[in-house]
């Protein structure tokens, strides 16, 4: 019960790291936008700019409350974990690094929103000061403060990298809600142009701080895909890219066509730009609870081992098992198994060759391979399921198939699979209590999917049969898209070997950005003008089509 309250608690730290990256870079990115950006110019309506700005002095006040909140909560889950895996009392973690650099964000975070909702004399020059005691306090706790070696110019590219993020991916959403409460185009127009002044010149000192820190963090090439970190560097960076995409987009057409023209694309991008933008923060939350590469030279996989595993096979849809007889675990005699037959929805079958060994070469136990040979079955399935959808969504967008509309339904079907087949030890299958899955955090996650499967089902369906325009409900089937992209990305397994880690995580982390991409690629094409939407509606199926192919070669052996 220990060791899953501590799992349970070892996700909910990455997910309230996630959190605190997220507010921090809207409080950066916020400071910047109400201070530079939507300054008063007799280029746009006074009246106007201030709509601007109470919104944005708005937005900023409830970031520094919701950093201020998620920190508490950060800060309370580290204490429990590290409380209870080395038995410390609450004094000895008082003093902790973590606690301390917790406590500073915090107590910066509540300053931040009483001065913010203050004289907006004494905002201007206090809010700047607390921003960089909040980014100062998160840099104590990441990969560069902890380093013996280049400390210093570690910590100086940690800075300038999430000062740029911040003022970057943290200012979108200030930007976004500008151009709504904005009600004329010149105001629109002018916000828009200052903010792509600021968004250029950050996008560069990323980038090349990025890159230095990925060099000197991963140190080989065979890093890249050997490693659990490599992997979601890589993951993190094509996020990116797909951000620089759009960002050169709205540059394009800020510098090249008018403004009526241009708004009413603009403002659609700018909201895919926020959506995977946060989703790179998540990605980056991930790395913090990752070693570096550099330190994993004799953990990490090598090229041969990856193409072993992940070499084309034919998908395996049949539930076939070995005898279990190992004489320390033991026949496994459960809801579904039998001591004389194997599972009952399976075939025993004797292995012959060679013995089955993993990533290292020691040899797998008949209950851990029967394990595999479940779990691989059950991605099998489900993406032949997840490949016929993006199939049909494709034929469904020709036009030429008005049934393939009806597409939806396959995801009710993969809902009832997770819940019956995902975890056949839980309820309500195995003997399992409802309580003890969900406090496991991996279980936890596959029923999470389930019901975004549900959701999914229902409300795209709702809007394939109605289709009607400008309907709010359209917009729940691209956000749980993402947002269940966003949860594979952040997907805890309880694997103490360090190889197979990095193996495990090479095969989800492609299909959780494939499902980013899919999410907000239907964004674009329900909230883009019609004759813009040609790209974003052939991207989502395929990308569909990728996660489905992607599944059907799953392998754990």
């Amino acid at each position: 019960m220990l060791v899953t309250l501590v799992d349970l608690f070892s996700f909910l730290s990455v997910v309230l790291r996630a959190g605190t990256l997220v507010f921090q870079s809207a409080l950066l990115g916020g400071v910047m936008f109400v201070l530079r950006t939507a300054r008063y110019s007799p280029n746009a309506p006074a009246d106007s700019i201030a709509q601007v700005q109470a919104s944005s002095w708005k937005l900023l006040r409830w970031s520094a409350v919701g950093l201020a909140g998620v920190q508490l909560l950060y800060l309370y889950v580290d204490s429990a974990v590290l409380m209870a895996s080395a038995g410390l009392p609450f004094s000895g973690v008082v003093g902790a690094n973590f606690f301390l650099s917790g406590a500073i964000v915090l107590v910066a975070a509540l300053l931040t929103a009483l001065v913010a909702g203050d004289s907006k004399k004494v905002a201007r020059w206090a809010l700047p000061v607390l921003v960089l005691v909040i980014m100062s306090a998160s840099v104590m706790t990441n990969h560069a403060a902890s380093r013996l070696e280049q400390r210093p110019l570690l910590i100086t590219l940690s800075s300038v990298h999430e000062l740029a993020a911040g003022f970057w991916i943290g200012g979108l959403p200030f930007l976004v809600l500008g151009l709504f409460q904005a009600k004329d185009l010149d105001t629109r127009w002018y916000v828009t142009e200052r903010f792509s002044r600021t968004a250029v010149w950050s996008v560069g000192a990323l980038a090349a701080s990025g890159l230095v820190m990925n060099i000197l963090y991963i140190g080989s090439w065979g890093g890249i895909l050997g490693t659990a970190y490599g992997i979601m560097v890589l993951a993190k960076a094509t996020m990116l890219g797909a951000l620089l995409v759009l960002g050169g987009v709205n540059f394009w057409l800020l510098r090249n066509f008018p403004k009526d023209r241009v708004m009413p694309r603009l403002r659609p991008l700018i909201e895919a730009e926020v959506g995977i933008g946060i989703t790179v923060i998540l990605a980056a939350a991930s790395l913090t609870s990752q070693p570096p590469a550099v330190d994993q030279v004799s953990d990490t996989v090598t090229l041969a081992q990856v193409w072993q595993r992940f070499k084309p096979e034919a998908p395996r849809l049949a539930y076939r098992f070995i005898p279990e007889s190992d004489p320390q675990t033991g026949p496994q005699v459960g809801p579904q198994t039998s001591p004389q037959t194997g599972p009952k929805f399976g075939e025993p079958i004797q292995l012959s060759g060679p013995q089955i060994v993993n990533v290292d070469g020691i040899p797998l136990t008949p209950r851990i391979i029967n394990d595999s040979i479940e779990s691989e079955s059950n991605h099998h399935w489900m993406g032949l399921v997840v490949l016929a959808m993006g199939l049909l969504a494709l034929l469904a967008r020709t036009g030429k198939a008005p049934w393939a509309e009806y597409w939806p339904l396959l995801l009710i079907g993969i809902a009832m699979f997770i819940i019956l087949f995902a975890d056949t030890e839980c309820w309500p299958v195995g003997w399992k209590s409802v309580g003890a899955c969900f406090a496991d955090p991996e279980v936890f996650q596959h029923r999470l999917a389930a019901l975004v499967c549900v959701g999914f089902a229902v409300f795209e369906l709702r809007v394939r049969t109605q289709k009607r325009e400008n309907d709010r409900w359209a917009l729940v089937f691209p956000l749980m898209c993402a947002l269940g992209g966003a949860v594979l990305l952040t997907h805890q397994h309880a694997i103490t070997n360090v190889k197979e880690t990095s193996l495990v995580e090479l095969s989800h982390v492609p299909m959780g950005v494939l499902a980013v991409f899919a999410g907000w690629a239907r964004w674009l094409e329900l909230r883009l003008p019609k004759e813009n939407r040609a790209i974003p509606s052939w991207v989502w199926p395929t990308c569909f089509v990728l996660i489905g192919a992607a599944l059907m070669n799953y392998r754990e052996m």
